[in-house]
């Protein structure tokens, strides 16, 4: 199979340029002392340019005339109150899942996947982003593993990036849309890599998602939008396929300016079905674009395990230290829906709160520790994307390459009486322990 870097430009400034496998190493490297020199500026999120939003958007001045408030709708949401041995309690992996398969990423020669912040997939192919460590995106095949694609930071001209700070997929016409936090730009390609155009925006925003019209849902939190006056104050925005804020939304119950700790899946999309899930909240709700209507879908009450209104009304720079005094939990944008489940993910001071709905059934899973009782999996975390009812997420290898693991799965199959030669045959084939794996697997 062909490599293709995607740098973001062609030599003469129209489409990727193409590297053959002796440039590969170096081009990495070149990639890599470039991000250091932007990640250098970064902490828990993507600092932008000191510069003021009018300066640079003169022409988007006054668009509080031009955008609506999302409707709110009380709806009729689940609630879900969680007791002490709930939180407490363990997920059964054979209750949630159907069927599951590991990939082993490979990478071209000299590369690497560091911190993956993000993965989207199709029915082919793998996308995983690396912001903070080589800020990359990569792509995969997402049967084989092998990589057929990279895209990285190369300058400030057409076609270029300067930072890539968030990404997503336009399925229907095979595009990869990349957003340049520094530059306040889109930049659209092909899945072969292919630039086409790139947008200036009139907002600064850390998380998106493009709908099949064309619309562009960004939330934005703490970003430099002063230059929209009140509008820039809000959480959300939607801008129609000229770029033009057309509604926006602020969610009332948190001062989002307070604090700087930035989640980045706030907003997901799975099949049609546009969800929110504000930081620091239990509520999650469905976005109803035709209608622009903002109706909560779920609500977990966590009883004091979880913030309270209080909590909520003081949220700022002493969040985290709080935190590690209470030990409380708090959504951060982690959550899913499929066909037959709602997930959420809530973080406390070093633990992890899994919340699972199964809106066929009604049944509730939940737990901070996960039990791994379904055929030989012994690794777990919580679903990144989901396209239907199929998942995927990344795991981490690191701390095999302790074990011996012909000893590792003896004593585990006399534990339980598991057959685990279908795990043990994988990860005796992996050739790196320190690259990520993805986990894909099928719910009930």
């Amino acid at each position: 199979m062909e490599k293709k870097m995607f740098v973001g430009t062609e030599i003469l400034g129209v489409g990727p340029q193409i590297v053959d496998n002796s440039m590969i190493r170096c081009s990495i490297w070149v990639a890599v002392i470039a991000t250091l020199s932007l990640f250098g500026s970064c902490s828990k999120k993507n600092e932008t340019p000191e510069e003021t939003g009018n300066s640079k958007f003169l022409g988007f001045v006054g668009a509080d005339s031009l955008s609506s408030e999302f409707v709110f709708s009380e709806g009729s949401p689940i609630k879900i109150s969680l007791n002490q041995d709930q939180i407490n309690s363990k997920v059964k992996l054979s209750d949630l899942m159907a069927d599951y398969r590991l990939v082993s990423l490979k990478n071209w020669e000299g590369g690497v996947v560091g911190a993956v912040d993000k993965i989207l997939f199709t029915d082919s192919l793998a996308f995983i982003f690396d912001q903070y460590i080589y800020n990359s995106l990569q792509v995969f095949d997402l049967f084989s593993g092998e990589q057929v694609g990279l895209f990285y930071p190369t300058g400030e001209g057409p076609g270029e990036m300067k930072n890539i700070a968030e990404f997503d997929l336009d399925e229907s016409n095979r595009r990869i849309l990349i957003y340049d936090n520094s530059l306040a730009k889109m930049l659209y390609f092909t899945f072969e890599g292919k630039f086409l155009f790139e947008k200036r925006l009139p907002i600064r925003g850390h998380s998106f998602k493009i709908f099949p019209d064309n619309q562009l849902l960004f939330s934005s939190i703490g970003d430099a939008n002063d230059h929209l006056g009140k509008t820039g104050a809000s959480d959300l925005f939607l801008l129609d396929s000229n770029y033009t804020i057309r509604n926006i939304y602020k969610y009332p119950k948190i001062d989002q300016k307070l604090s700087q700790y930035i989640p980045r899946d706030v907003i997901r999309e799975n099949g049609g079905t546009v969800t929110y899930f504000p930081r620091f909240s239990s509520e999650l709700f469905q976005i109803e674009r035709e209608s622009k209507t903002l109706k909560p879908l779920i609500h977990v009450d966590l009883g004091s395990e979880g913030l309270s209104d209080e909590d909520l009304k003081n949220v700022g720079p002493e969040f985290i230290s709080e935190r590690r005094e209470d030990k409380k939990f708090y959504g951060f944008g982690f959550h899913f829906v499929t066909p037959n489940w709602i997930g959420m993910k809530f973080d406390a001071s070093r633990s992890e709160l899994y919340v699972f709905h199964n809106l066929k059934s009604g049944e509730v899973l939940s737990g901070k520790t996960v039990d791994f009782d379904f055929e030989d999996l012994i690794s777990f975390s919580f679903p990144m994307a989901c396209r239907g009812n199929t998942c995927i997420t990344e795991l981490s290898l690191e701390h095999f390459r302790e074990y011996d693991l012909s000893d590792l799965f003896q004593k585990l199959a006399k534990e339980n009486g598991r057959d685990y030669s279908k795990i043990k045959s994988f990860l005796e084939s992996v050739e790196d322990f320190e690259q990520p794996i993805l986990l894909v697997f099928t719910l009930k």
